[in-house]
């Protein structure tokens, strides 16, 4: 599934890829991603500091 609805994403995925301009940014179990992401870009767009 192609989401931008983050509450969606975490509702129903077990693993999840964030995506920038084309490229894979992480991919991760979708509550670590969105608990603990590896890369300031993913934490930047799910704390919605752009996007």
């Amino acid at each position: 599934m192609v989401t931008h609805n983050m509450q969606q994403a975490v509702r129903v995925s077990d693993n999840t890829a964030f995506f920038l301009l084309g490229e894979v940014v992480e991919y991760n179990d979708t509550e670590k991603l969105f608990s603990i992401p590896s890369d300031k870009r993913t934490e930047d767009y799910i704390t919605g500091r752009f996007g």
